[in-house]
């Protein structure tokens, strides 16, 4: 069977959808919570610390900087 690219990305979304529909909220969380700390892993402190300013603001990096020092 070979499916279009469409179909393909169609395919892939509807599964997607459906494991997420299955997940309960605790497993939802931890997978989102692995997502994020796997994809800032990849990253620099530079950039690590600028995603955190842009998503909340300069005080919450030097907080949680702080937090870690």
């Amino acid at each position: 069977m070979a499916l279009t690219q469409t179909q393909l990305t169609q395919l892939i979304e509807t599964y997607a959808e459906r494991i997420v529909d299955d997940m309960d909220t605790k497993t939802l969380m931890c997978f989102v919570f692995d997502a994020i700390v796997e994809n800032l892993s990849m990253q620099s402190e530079e950039e690590v610390i600028s995603e955190i300013a842009s998503m909340y603001d300069d005080e919450t990096a030097d907080e949680l900087i702080a937090s870690v020092n």
